[in-house]
């Protein structure tokens, strides 16, 4: 009941005083109805950068300006403001005002004012005047020489407080030296945009080939709506300082996810182009973005992308007392991102899921992972998880320290065992540490860092095969 009686008083002040706030003469307004162009560029920290256009007409002289329609988690140290004329629009002073108007916030600015009570009989409304002396939980009034614990009716206010506002509103003291209609810029950061790239790799019968798909995915809980919008985003790790707002009545809504595409006959497409030391995209096509939304537009198609499958071991336990322990192979694929295999772009950070079909054409999950931000020539690696039938032992067959040097001698063995149906191909990688020298191996192995080396071992169906090797270490 508290919660409907005071929404109900929010209702009538607001439907009663809106307009004549806006027509106060102390100030000039902008709302979005004013806006000319808007356009985003959103970074992977969670920031976007603003850049809008709105015609405004503002009288000769100083001036108190409220721009609205801005995001709730504005950062407000950003803005910049441009006029037509540079040199005949200066702002003095900038205040962003998110004290909003709320039923509590609303009956705090009257305490120790006159309000007007209502109540309805059978016949007519009758009115009364009242000071408002409390608002802790329930209002208390003073009517005449009396002191009333709540009213059982309807409250009104005579006018908002002008430091209470419906939406957060940058305030501006600026000087005007024209009188004709005006272009101006106004740019800034926020908090709350965010974008990610995903990825859907969906693989052939025999996996050595895939389509590839990516969708950039956006989120805007900024706290306000960009429509019509000029998109771009930045792929990279740009080094960004978080500003966040401490304001907690932001208003949150449902979200929704929004997987379209534009209203129109071609489907949008991102344009590439270097920036600096990162990667811009631009949609070719303006957007809606909704607030408290998720929206996915594709970024890119590729057919018949040449993928290989690895059953990997790595670090697989080789000490005393792991013998009886089998261990599962990881499952990667790698692919090359060049034009040779059909990408050749800049792939940004995000997330990759594995599809393949079914016995009966059903497309079904095999696992993802995330990817780093790969430039093109570059390999790209995916983990989707483990093998069932691909498991391995290991041990340790001998240990010697060197008595005239520092460092040790050891001789390993693996034994990996295929119990799949058909052959497959085995990475293995030796464990290695210090400065090591693999002195004698069973199968070639191949340096691939300061700290790994690996074998690629082919096997057969329901085959095993052992793989020993000696390291030499010095420290």
């Amino acid at each position: 009941m508290k919660s409907k009686f005071l929404n109900t008083i929010v209702l009538i002040v607001l439907l009663t005083f809106t307009s004549v706030a806006n027509s106060d003469p102390k100030f000039d307004l902008s709302t979005q109805a004013d806006r000319k162009s808007v356009s985003l560029t959103i970074y992977n920290g969670g920031i976007g950068l603003v850049r809008e256009t709105r015609n405004i007409n503002l009288p000769k002289g100083v001036r108190t300006f409220r721009f609205e329609d801005v995001p709730s988690l504005i950062i407000p140290q950003t803005v910049r403001v441009k006029g037509a004329d540079p040199k005949k629009l200066t702002v003095f002073e900038q205040n962003y005002e998110y004290d909003l108007i709320s039923p509590e916030r609303l009956m705090d600015k009257y305490i120790g004012k006159e309000v007007t009570l209502h109540k309805e009989t059978k016949d007519k409304e009758n009115s009364v005047k009242a000071t408002l002396i409390a608002n802790n939980g329930n209002p208390v009034y003073k009517i005449g020489d009396e002191i009333s614990l709540g009213y059982n009716g309807r409250i009104t206010v005579p006018t908002i407080p002008e430091n209470l506002f419906a939406k957060p509103t940058l305030v501006w003291k600026l000087k005007n030296e024209t009188e004709k209609e005006q272009a101006v810029e106004v740019s800034y950061q926020t908090n709350g945009l965010g974008w990610s790239a995903d990825y859907i790799l969906v693989l052939d019968k025999e996996e050595n080939s895939s389509d590839l798909n990516s969708w950039v995915t956006l989120s805007n809980n900024s706290g306000t709506e960009y429509n019509n919008a000029i998109l771009q985003l930045v792929a990279g790790k740009v080094q960004l300082v978080s500003n966040q707002i401490a304001y907690s009545n932001i208003r949150t809504s449902k979200k929704t996810l929004d997987r379209s595409y534009a209203e129109t006959e071609a489907a949008p497409e991102f344009n590439q182009e270097n920036l600096s030391e990162y990667y811009l995209y631009t949609l070719d096509q303006p957007t809606n973005i909704g607030y408290n939304q998720t929206k996915q537009v594709q970024l890119f198609q590729a057919n018949d992308v040449e993928i290989k499958k690895y059953f990997v071991f790595e670090n697989l336990p080789m000490y005393e007392g792991n013998e009886k322990n089998f261990n599962n192979a990881s499952v990667k694929y790698i692919f090359k991102n060049d034009k040779k295999n059909n990408l050749g772009r800049p792939l940004p950070l995000g997330t990759i899921r594995v599809f393949k079909a079914d016995s009966k054409g059903r497309q079904q999950l095999l696992g993802e992972d995330t990817i780093d931000h790969t430039p093109e020539n570059e390999d790209v690696k995916i983990k989707t998880g483990e093998a069932f039938d691909v498991v391995a032992n290991g041990k340790r067959l001998s240990y010697e320290v060197f008595k005239l040097s520092s460092g040790n001698k050891a001789t390993y063995s693996a034994e990996i065992r295929n119990r799949k149906k058909e052959a497959i191909e085995v990475r293995f990688y030796a464990n290695l540490y210090g400065d090591w020298n693999i002195t004698k191996s069973s199968h070639k192995f191949i340096k691939e860092s300061s700290s790994k080396a690996y074998a690629d071992i082919p096997l057969k169906t329901n085959e095993v095969v052992k793989v020993e090797y000696t390291v030499e270490t010095k420290y």
